[in-house]
């Protein structure tokens, strides 16, 4: 089989293979996400735990050869044609960055811990949902003014976090006892969470907290906003393309 009937059937879901294969890697993502929850259970028997680390050895093979093939055959799409820069290119885009780091921790960093790492699976999910390539793309077409407004946020974040630490440190030095601690305290309060464990007691500290819990929804409604306008910006251009 050519690289361009593989790339278009596991790219552009081209072709009457195409949805059967990824259908089938679907269901190997959503059945492959809850085997470390089976293999802890403690009322399994040693055996079943054994043929879920087999299913998963397959499911992971499985995947390691669809990274495989889609770095084999993605010089066929003309952005990625360079034979070695192309493939480098095309490995770092999102959603192959997803699939290695969802690739098996048993047959690159073997059985341990690292397993966990299998969790990151379902997120594998994004290539084959139309809404979330949408979301992609708006993120793309929106990305400086995301960058502004996250810029925003790293300022007003260490700004406060700095000044807080000035203000409680000496006030309750066991609470706000580190740069670290307050820089905590500063993304809780941002984001209006609030936990309740690490509250200011100077005056200068509420000042900082009163301003840092104000930045907060002022940015995230911003950022709300340049989504929501990007969109409408998508939906109104998909809709052109479907007029007469």
């Amino acid at each position: 089989m050519s690289k361009e009937r593989i790339y278009e059937i596991l790219n552009e879901n081209k072709g009457k293979y195409a949805a059967l294969i990824n259908g089938t890697i679907i269901i190997l993502i959503l059945l492959s996400v809850p085997l470390d929850g089976l293999e802890s259970y403690l009322k399994i028997t040693q055996n079943a735990k054994h043929i879920a680390i087999i299913f998963d050895i397959f499911i992971s093979i499985i995947f390691g050869a669809e990274y495989i093939l889609r770095l084999y055959s993605c010089t066929a799409n003309p952005k990625f044609k360079h034979p070695i820069l192309g493939r480098i290119k095309y490995a770092l885009t999102p959603l192959m960055l997803i699939d290695l780091i969802a690739l098996p921790p048993y047959i690159i960093l073997g059985y341990g811990f690292l397993r966990t790492l299998r969790a990151c699976r379902i997120l594998m999910l994004i290539r084959y949902t139309e809404g979330i390539q949408v979301f992609e793309e708006v993120l793309k077409h929106k990305a400086k003014e995301l960058i502004i407004i996250f810029g925003f946020f790293i300022i007003l974040w260490v700004w406060s976090a700095i000044l807080i630490f000035r203000f409680e440190h000496q006030v309750q030095p066991q609470v706000f006892g580190s740069l670290f601690d307050s820089l905590w305290w500063s993304v809780s309060t941002f984001t209006t969470i609030g936990y309740g464990d690490m509250i200011p007691a100077s005056v200068g500290g509420k000042i900082v907290a009163i301003i840092t819990m104000l930045s907060g929804p002022i940015l995230f409604s911003l950022a709300a906003a340049v989504l929501t306008s990007g969109l409408l910006y998508r939906l109104r251009r998909a809709c052109k393309k479907r007029l007469p």
